[in-house]
């Protein structure tokens, strides 16, 4: 995409006076060459698909009224998860107690959650739910077995707040971009939402915007390069796999992907350094609880040893002392070492007790360490892809708000279109003011 071929038409006179900062609009070309490269681009209409014009209404009729009410592709849906615990004890432990039940809320599984293009969502470690279409008790229903099942107790599921799509306006509006949808918007309330109509001349306040929507783009621009390195770096820590030619791959030709992804590592570096001071730490308790348990076990076989040699002694005495040849303080002094004896193992018997309970809760500690890392790169790792997928898209609005500033339009007239994704592709519908929208819908202002 070359910048003249946008603004020759448009904007002779203005073209002129950002002649000397035509090098900035370079990072459209390159926007160009990423969106294709980078994984989450595939949510992204293609400009090549083919787009079908229905006549107003014909696409609210082919959806049935529960996909309507239901979830859609892009809703985000906050998501909290609690289990019936006995006490702050036993979430790792597993005893049950008499005291009554509370519930502990998993934050590790608590948050924010997106309605994939597929109609699902990915929840660490319980995998993926298909809830396009499902309202959302229905969700909440057939996420809980799997919850249930994971950690092994009552569990519950619930749905604190959905946020839909966002809706987007272009066109000579005077706040062209995107906005917060609301059940039962239609296309005048986006129209008044951004501003009402703009102006048919160039002002000097457009050439202002002009200039902060190109610096918007580049500011957009430098956080998807930085998204995307943060991304690739949590895919190869979670996959476990190399990072080798990623920043080729993913930025393009661009001499600051190398740096972006050293940046990038070196910070995930620090956070696995800090996590595995903290396992090592865990795995030092189980060997010096496995070691104290190992001496207490000889220290009881010492014992057994002795009360052995104390008994045979204590026989022998008595024998003696039937035939009156030791005195009874000689029996009474052998009958004390014994008991000694006994009572030093069976106090050596609840120290090894103490010591398998300890050694227990020390490999426990291991297990949940374990676990706890797992669900923080899988949760950082998607976390990373809804940020570069949500970066793309707005980074797109952006370029479609500056093409449509440095447009003109001479019909006397407005129409409207609406975009919106369809069943079998991307669908173009003619529409007016009182055109009720859903969430995700483009309005083209012409």
């Amino acid at each position: 995409m070359k910048l003249s071929k946008i603004i020759s038409p448009a904007m002779p006179k203005y073209r002129s006076r950002i002649g000397s900062r035509l090098h900035q609009t370079i990072l459209c070309v390159v926007f160009a060459a990423i969106v294709p490269m980078t994984p989450a681009a595939e949510e992204l209409p293609s400009p090549t698909e083919a787009v079908s014009v229905v006549t107003p209404g014909e696409t609210s009729a082919r959806q049935p009224q529960s996909l309507r009410d239901g979830l859609r592709s892009g809703d985000k849906l906050n998501l909290a998860f609690y289990e019936s615990l006995a006490s702050v004890e036993d979430r790792w432990t597993g005893s049950r107690g008499t005291v009554p039940w509370n519930f502990y809320q998993r934050p590790e599984l608590t948050g924010e959650y997106v309605v994939e293009a597929d109609g699902t969502i990915a929840l660490p470690l319980l995998g993926r739910f298909p809830v396009r279409g499902l309202p959302p008790a229905d969700v909440e229903a057939i996420i809980l077995p799997s919850y249930e099942s994971l950690v092994g107790r009552k569990g519950f599921v619930n749905i604190v707040k959905i946020e839909h799509q966002p809706i987007y306006i272009t066109g000579p509006v005077r706040n062209p971009g995107s906005f917060r949808y609301v059940d039962g918007m239609t296309v005048l309330h986006a129209v008044a939402q951004a501003g009402g109509m703009a102006a048919k001349s160039i002002e000097p306040w457009q050439s202002v915007d002009l200039t902060r929507q190109i610096e918007r783009l580049k500011a957009g621009l430098a956080d998807l390069k930085r998204l995307a390195s943060r991304t690739e770096v949590l895919r190869a820590k979670r996959d476990s796999v190399q990072i080798a030619s990623i920043g080729t791959l993913v930025l393009g030709p661009d001499p600051d992907a190398q740096r972006l992804l050293d940046d990038e590592t070196w910070q995930r570096q620090l956070v696995t350094t800090s996590k595995d001071a903290q396992s090592s730490a865990y795995a030092r308790s189980v060997a010096n609880a496995q070691a104290d348990l190992d001496l207490r076990q000889a220290r009881v076989g010492n014992y057994d040893a002795t009360i052995r040699v104390r008994q045979d002694r204590l026989a022998s005495i008595e024998k003696l002392a039937k035939n009156k040849l030791v005195t009874s303080i000689e029996l009474t002094r052998a009958q004390s070492e014994l008991t000694e004896s006994e009572d030093r193992k069976q106090q050596a018997v609840i120290d090894v007790e103490s010591a398998k309970q300890r050694l227990a809760a020390a490999k426990q500690d291991v297990e949940r360490d374990r676990i706890e890392r797992k669900i923080e790169i899988e949760k950082s790792a998607a976390d990373a892809e809804r940020g570069l997928s949500t970066a793309l898209k707005t980074t797109e609005s952006d370029l479609e708000i500056f093409r449509s500033m440095v447009s003109s339009n001479d019909s006397a007239g407005v129409e409207f279109e609406i975009v919106r994704p369809g069943p079998n592709g991307v669908i173009v519908e003619p529409a007016t003011e009182e055109t009720v929208l859903q969430p995700g819908d483009l309005i083209k202002v012409h």
